[in-house]
């Protein structure tokens, strides 16, 4: 079964929309979708904001459900001049930026790393081009912290200056996936860049577009899978 994680109501609702036979179940308190995408069956689930909420509900997720491969959806901050509101980022690696042990293991205990699934992220490419979807591929920083203050900003460029974009819940979502050897990817849809004062879109226009956007690339991407 493929397993897909959304980060906000509007896309849960976007793909439900696109979905079959769809039925709602709650367990352990999670709220969860199965059903039929592009004739494959999935199911959904709402990881809720954060690392802590999104690796509960990614580990009661893999617990209850026969998953074969994960796709993790969302929006983020990006932090790189050549990015545009809208671009999709997908990962190549996944980093969560707030986690230092430095005092004890020096420059090794900053940040821990999860690398997502080739193959996976090539198929993203290929759904992106197919789809005319402006993308970048590489490193999404994750904590649990919302990343707006510029010496914030600063902070996690020194420290991963490949990163293209700050998010809340993918560390945790890889870190789980990582455990269990679920193959993973994860997308984000760039809702603002942070190095940039010309945002043109207010954030709830934005969920609009985005959610249609994530539900339809979505779509073209378990078409895709095997």
């Amino acid at each position: 079964m493929i397993a897909i994680i959304a980060a906000m109501r509007a896309e849960v609702d976007a793909l439900l929309a696109l979905m079959k036979n769809v039925h709602e179940q709650t367990k352990d308190g999670i709220l969860f979708w199965e059903g039929i995408l592009a004739d494959k069956s999935v199911v959904l689930m709402l990881s809720g904001v954060g690392k802590g909420n999104a690796a509960l509900s990614t580990t009661l997720l893999l617990k209850n459900y026969d998953v074969s491969q994960l796709v993790n959806i969302g929006t983020a901050g990006g932090l790189k001049s050549n990015e545009e509101v809208l671009d999709l980022v997908i990962s190549a690696c996944i980093v969560q930026h707030d986690f230092d042990t430095s005092a004890l293991d020096g420059e090794s205990g900053i940040g821990l790393h999860f690398v997502a699934d080739a193959s996976l992220k090539s198929l993203c490419e290929k759904v992106c081009e197919q789809q005319q979807v402006p993308y970048h591929v590489g490193m999404i920083a994750s904590g649990d912290q919302f990343v707006s203050d510029p010496m914030l900003i600063t902070s996690l460029l020194n420290k991963f200056q490949n990163a293209l974009c700050a998010e809340m819940e993918a560390g945790g979502i890889a870190q789980v996936c990582t455990h269990f050897q679920i193959p993973f990817v994860v997308l984000r849809s760039l809702s603002d860049i942070a190095v940039k004062d010309d945002n043109h879109l207010e954030f709830m226009t934005y969920v609009q577009y985005a959610s249609k956007r994530s539900a339809a690339l979505c779509l073209e991407l378990v078409k895709a899978l095997r």
